[in-house]
């Protein structure tokens, strides 16, 4: 195995897989293409739990939400567990010139905070002052940008609001935009790096998350009218699990109009371009710093987004649209090409400890990707898992297995509800063909799967049936 010296990594935030060129999608990313075409593109690489907070630790401790204690939003929900080893941390101990920029959303004890330590680290959140003052004067009301709902906790029913797709144009210069500093930034750490220190990096971009605050000429570069409704839009939600029917983002759209949606898939569209854009500059600081070639760079996101798919907006089901990301990795000793094994969010540190030739992290539980990543027909796992813990405190849980071809969901709160999609035959996960006869033999082998999974991560849930 070659092994790399340096790492960049390039995060976007609540990004759908196919709206990027390299996955058949229709926004233009020339910058991720090119990235495509000299990497390791994986067709099944998923979130660890598709929602912010849970899912950006299981990428720094290579551990599941149950099991590193970050599970949702709300006090004593969102914070990981004491003594949580990261890769971030691993790398500065090993000399790495570390530097952050962007969404972090990790929240560690005071206790185990070593960021003053790294070179550069400027976490940040997302522009929605910005954005609804932008929205107000260019005719939009205060307000209208955040629907309410009310969810399931742990411990009652919470009611707040949750961001819906409302665009507005940045009307500063497309310099000044959030995004478009984090990747300056990133590029000046890279720059900046001495030539005899490796360097790690990470730009994490709000976008496409919303606000949908995009500057032009990406906000005009889809026109609403030629945007077509997404699978099962208008589709009758009331046969599925409570988890689906009562998501945030079913509740909060429930009254919107095909008009009004559409507007806001072509601001995201949009913004998807923007987000290239911002890690274009990136990319290119890195080709100028003459260090490319012992440089792994992988391109991800926390996790993704329905994007009006059933009626949904956001995160927080289990659908493919919400869960199964785009991921990209090059380097020294991959080999470029498709993958096609099922992989996760919890694979990312140990598969970067072992491209740069480390120790892996002593309570990791995912596996390292290097296998694969050289040899394209490589053995390894059948499937991989995702799992959610509600919004805020709780309250709506479920856990996924997912193979190749098959995705099987059980609901906590409708156990006797699970999903089953054969994605073979129906990629756009609206048939459920959980119960049927011909399908018994998977629903049993993947049901066995997610059991002996969540047993052996430690879960704090019990499968029916055991």
């Amino acid at each position: 195995m070659s092994s790399a010296t340096n790492l960049l990594v390039l995060l976007c935030d609540q990004l759908q897989r196919d709206t990027v060129e390299a996955y058949g999608g229709p926004s233009p990313t020339p910058n991720f293409s090119r990235l495509a075409g000299e990497s390791a593109v994986f067709d099944h690489f998923y979130c660890a739990t598709p929602l912010c907070v849970p899912t950006r630790p299981s990428m720094m401790t290579g551990r599941w939400p149950h099991a590193h204690g970050a599970i949702s939003f709300g006090e004593s929900y969102d914070t990981v567990n004491e003594g949580e080893e990261m890769l971030i941390d691993r790398l500065h101990d090993g000399g790495w010139r570390v530097g952050y920029e962007g969404v972090w959303h990790i929240n560690r004890p005071a206790s185990d905070d070593r960021s003053e330590e790294y070179a550069h680290f400027n976490p940040a959140g997302f522009p929605y002052g910005e954005h609804e003052e932008m929205m107000v004067q260019q005719g939009g009301v205060a307000g209208q940008q955040r629907g309410a709902v009310r969810t399931r906790t742990d411990d009652g029913f919470h009611d707040w609001t949750f961001s819906i797709p409302v665009p507005a144009e940045w009307t500063r210069p497309v310099e000044e935009h959030p995004d478009m500093q984090r990747a300056r930034a990133i590029a000046q750490h890279i720059r900046e790096t001495p030539a005899d220190q490796p360097f790690a990096a990470w730009c994490s971009l709000g976008s496409p998350h919303p606000p949908l605050l995009v500057p032009e000429p990406y906000l005009s570069m889809f026109d609403p009218d030629e945007i077509a409704p997404p699978p099962g839009f208008g589709c009758d939600l009331s046969g599925l699990p409570e988890a689906i029917r009562d998501a945030a983002g079913a509740q909060a759209v429930s009254h919107w109009e095909w008009e009004q949606w559409a507007r806001g898939i072509a601001a995201y569209l949009g913004f998807v371009s923007f987000a290239d854009a911002c890690h274009g500059v990136v990319l290119d600081a890195l080709e100028e710093s003459g260090r490319a070639d012992e440089t792994l760079v992988i391109m991800t996101s926390d996790h993704g987004e329905m994007l009006g798919a059933l009626g949904l907006y956001q995160k927080g089901v289990p659908y493919d649209r919400a869960c199964r990301l785009a991921c990209m990795m090059r380097g020294p000793g991959i080999a470029p090409g498709l993958r096609t094994q099922p992989a996760s969010h919890v694979d990312l540190a140990p598969t970067v400890l072992d491209r740069l030739g480390l120790e892996p992290l002593e309570n990791a539980q995912g596996e390292s990707l290097s296998p694969v990543l050289e040899d394209p027909s490589a053995t390894a796992r059948e499937a991989t898992f995702v799992e959610f813990n509600g919004y805020i405190r709780g309250g709506y849980h479920f856990r996924t297995a997912v193979s190749e071809r098959y995705k099987y969901t059980w609901f906590a709160e409708d156990p006797d509800a699970p999903l089953l999609f054969d994605r073979a035959a129906d990629a756009d996960e609206l048939v459920n063909v959980a119960g049927q006869p011909e399908y018994a033999d998977v629903e049993a082998d993947l049901r066995w799967r997610l059991d002996r999974w969540m047993r052996e991560t430690g879960d704090f849930l019990e499968l029916e049936g055991r």
